[in-house]
């Protein structure tokens, strides 16, 4: 959380995505995308013009199997993995330099995997590196990724790796939760190579019947999926790389070759021992999804209009895609037809493994190397997860809001946007009650009602001490409406994941609060679905507030991750929640709320208010 300058800008309002205004924003940030808002586009447009350069030429780089370049020598076509310099020539997309000036910082989460040089004409998935804090200079467009760290600390899964054998030892304070249960039977009885080959193969399936009925044309399966074992010194190169140890530590897909190339003995171990056998699947579900991209003629159009789609652009369809992926093998696991089993547990899982692979703290969107911050990693997967791939293929900068900012000050950015636990209860004690007063003033004139400040003794409350605990740390109580914190509980949870997880349950049993001075039940699962839309509506009114008190990087993807590790913030005011739902649907409430405001959470004034 921060309290920033602030000057004037063009921004959307998150109540009314269709409405553009001039509003108050961080000084020195990028206002990103929103739904309707034009202006908001072409900022982006122009960031994305402006805030990096190419890094390397293609020179070197060879299509599979022809001994051809890559890029340059010749027309460049679909899906050579190039793009254009503003001269007109070709150069390679994949390398890029990041902001002049302004070297990543990343801190990775607890997955041990030996650093390697960037692919070229490749969209990069990831690299795992050792948990210490790295300067990374230069970021591979596409998927280059690194694990930041200032998550959630719990024991880690049982594994036989250890830091000296590739894989993950021990999670550290500030790693993110372990993935919740294993998967089925088909998935735990397979190695992880086996397990990487059946998503190959399930998803080419599903794609060849999927891809034509979305878009009505036949679906050209990939050419090539390729596992690689860096550590091989008799390895050959692999597609789109001079070596494999070029490859420790990433997944990909190549454009120029038309194939998934992934780290088998590195990469996808680390990520199964972390989120179970869903961490691989998702990864190459992610990756899949490029070439869905591909096919659909998304590198030809960047070609055209390199400032319309932006690397955050092609990895939200990426992201959606996935998702679409994801829900089938849902569905069919459900229906009992599964050939690769992902229950529901395992959703929760995949996106856990998304929030991993989020962009640096403090990189903005507009930024050529960004990939997305958690949260908006997750909100493309869950639409795609909702709405199938055609939802995937319509995304643009105009319809696409993109919620990740800069840090708006020098202090905010020494912090990692983490408030002190005293003055993050004294910033939300005087920013949410007006603003859930103004809520149901809206819905009920004249009721008179003000929300109460949180109390920082739940020992005081008039209500049972045994249901107040039920809540969590944060608690609401009927019986004389306030609001109040455990300290002692809240403040692991901000260790854990960050200051704005706790913000998120507090904004929660204002929910409640808010309810209650509306007449409307506290008590049962209605009411704690309620509350966490309201908790994403105020969260939304945070990200460019119009003075003092707003988000920091990485507050967004802090309520994600507590929505997902836990069901404190759908609780009601007995502390009982929804017991057959999953963070998956706390995170889509609270997504509800955020983008489309207080209107789109169910409330109603009671009869005779």
């Amino acid at each position: 959380m921060s309290a920033p300058r602030v000057s004037a800008t063009v921004e959307c309002q998150k109540v009314s995505k269709s409405t553009c205004s001039s509003r108050m924003s961080v000084e020195g940030s990028s206002v990103t995308s929103a739904s309707g808002c034009s202006q908001v586009s072409r900022a982006v447009r122009a960031s994305v013009a402006s805030t990096s350069s190419p890094a390397t030429s293609c020179e070197g780089v060879t299509r599979r199997g022809t001994g051809r370049p890559a890029c340059g020598g010749g027309a460049v076509g679909a899906g050579d993995g190039c793009d254009t310099t503003p001269d007109g020539s070709p150069r390679c997309r994949a390398v890029m330099n990041h902001s002049p000036g302004y070297p990543v910082q990343v801190r990775m989460d607890g997955v041990r995997v030996a650093r390697g040089r960037s692919p070229r004409g490749a969209r990069v998935a990831a690299r795992l590196v050792a948990p210490l804090v790295v300067t990374v200079l230069v970021v591979v467009a596409g998927c280059a990724q690194v694990l930041p760290g200032r998550t959630a600390a719990v024991p880690a899964t049982s594994s036989s790796a250890g830091p000296d054998r590739g894989g993950p030892g021990p999670v550290p304070p500030g790693e993110p939760p372990a993935a919740p249960g294993p998967t089925g039977p088909l998935l735990t009885a397979r190695s992880t190579d086996e397990v990487a080959a059946l998503t190959a193969e399930v998803l080419q399936d599903y794609w060849r019947a999927r891809f034509p009925a979305d878009f009505g044309r036949p679906w050209t399966d990939i050419g090539e999926f390729a596992p690689v074992r860096p550590g091989d010194p008799g390895a050959g190169a692999p597609p789109c790389v001079s070596r494999a140890a070029d490859l420790t530590g990433q997944a990909f897909y190549c454009p120029a070759a038309d194939a998934v190339v992934w780290d088998a003995e590195g990469l996808l171990p680390a990520l199964r021992d972390r989120f179970g056998p869903v961490g691989p699947v998702v990864v190459l579900a992610h990756e899949i999804g490029h070439a869905v991209s591909t096919r659909l003629g998304v590198d030809a159009a960047q070609r055209r209009e390199p400032a319309s789609y932006p690397t955050i652009l092609l990895e939200a369809m990426a992201d959606c895609h996935a998702g679409a992926a994801i829900r089938h093998l849902v569905d069919t696991t459900t229906g009992g037809s599964a050939q690769l089993s992902v229950g529901l547990s395992e959703r929760d899982a995949a996106l856990l493994a998304l929030i991993g692979f989020r962009d640096p703290l403090g990189i903005e969107a507009g930024d050529r190397s960004a990939h997305g911050n958690g949260f908006d990693r997750v909100s493309a997967f869950q639409d795609g997860y909702a709405d199938g791939p055609a939802r995937c293929a319509a995304m643009t900068l105009e319809n696409r809001e993109f919620t990740q900012r800069r840090f708006g000050s020098a202090a905010d950015r020494a912090r990692d946007g983490n408030l002190p636990l005293g003055r993050l209860l004294a910033a939300v004690g005087g920013d949410a009650p007006a603003w859930y007063g103004e809520v149901v003033a809206h819905r009920a004139p004249g009721s008179g009602w003000r929300a109460p400040e949180p109390a920082a003794d739940p020992a005081r409350s008039a209500c049972d001490p045994t249901e107040l605990a039920a809540q969590g740390a944060a608690r609401f109580c009927t019986a004389d409406g306030s609001v109040s914190v455990d300290r002692v509980l809240l403040s692991p949870l901000q260790e854990q994941f960050g200051d704005y997880a706790g913000a998120t349950l507090i904004a929660s049993r204002y929910g409640l609060a808010a309810l209650q001075a509306l007449g409307r039940p506290t008590q049962g699962p209605a009411a704690g679905r309620v509350a966490v839309c309201l908790a994403g509506a105020y969260t939304g009114r945070l990200i460019d507030p119009a003075g003092g008190f707003g988000l920091s990087p990485g507050d967004l993807d802090e309520a994600v991750q507590v929505l997902l590790a836990g069901d404190w913030a759908e609780r009601d005011a007995r502390g009982q929640a929804e017991t057959t739902e999953h963070g998956y649907e706390r995170v889509q409430r609270f997504r509800t709320g955020l983008l489309s405001g207080p209107g789109a959470c169910g409330l109603t004034t009671a009869v005779g208010r």
